[in-house]
């Protein structure tokens, strides 16, 4: 009973990430600014990288301030081996650690399949499966080398369920997840956590002109037993979780966070 106790008294202390420094990658989208805002302030250090250069400067000096933490914008593309692992080495050397890697780059290539040129097709592919591998395999080599780590990819419920005009889409999604549980696998003797989150639609700038649409929201919607769409701030306890010692026994898991989407 005492030991339980013990562990129970640092609960809170558990989901604390003072002194930790995280690599979010497309960081100034709607995803990924969320996230980022939520890891400053549980208390890491932000590493932001994202291919939208004006956007990165004004997000870390507006994280710094909001939370007090270091916070650094990195001009990259995920899917560039050597700028992912220059952007590496440099977060490394300068904190000496990485401890956090959440994967928030992507995209939506939708259409046809019969009328999708096949670049576009790769194009999916390069950027949500090839670039997220990239990043974990570039962080994950200084984790496995420091003896811990947690990697967090952000997936979606398309990567277990197919819909018409997703063919490129749904596969990287599908791959992300596989991607997920064999990383898992293979680090975790290394100490190495690696998880992905698959929300369901999440209203951005990005996807707002679609969402918003009364026929195709009053759909959605009604496929969602909690009977709305996800907000990004839904995703901060998931990602806290992954990212925090809170999930020290959790690993090549995909964390559902989709008001009952897949459930239905």
């Amino acid at each position: 009973m005492d030991e339980l106790v013990a562990a129970a008294r640092r609960v809170p202390s558990l989901f604390d990430l003072h002194g930790k420094t995280a690599i979010v990658t497309g960081a100034t989208g709607g995803l990924g600014q969320g996230i980022s805002l939520a890891l400053a302030a549980a208390g890491a250090n932000l590493a932001l990288v994202d291919l939208a250069e004006e956007r990165l400067r004004p997000l870390a000096e507006s994280i710094t301030t909001e939370f007090g933490v270091t916070s650094e914008g990195f001009a990259a593309n995920v899917a560039d081996e050597a700028e992912i692992s220059a952007m590496t080495r440099r977060v490394a050397e300068k904190h000496g650690v990485i401890d956090i890697l959440v994967n928030c780059a992507g995209v939506a290539v939708l259409g046809p399949a019969l009328d999708m040129p096949i670049e576009e097709w790769r194009r999916g592919m390069r950027i949500n499966l090839e670039g997220t591998f990239i990043c974990c395999r570039e962080a994950g080599r200084v984790m496995v080398s420091q003896g811990w780590g947690k990697i967090v990819n952000i997936s979606s419920v398309r990567g277990s369920q197919g819909r018409s005009g997703y063919t490129s889409y749904a596969p990287s999604k599908a791959g992300v997840n596989l991607l997920t549980k064999s990383l898992a696998c293979e680090w975790a003797s290394h100490g190495v956590n690696v998880n992905a989150i698959a929300p369901i639609f999440i209203r951005t700038e990005l996807n707002a002109a679609f969402l918003d649409e009364p026929d195709t929201r009053r759909d959605i919607i009604a496929r969602i037993p909690i009977g709305r769409l996800g907000k990004v701030e839904d995703l901060f306890g998931a990602v806290l979780y992954l990212a925090s010692p809170a999930s020290d026994f959790v690993t090549g898991a995909v964390l559902y966070v989709d008001g009952g989407w897949t459930a239905a």
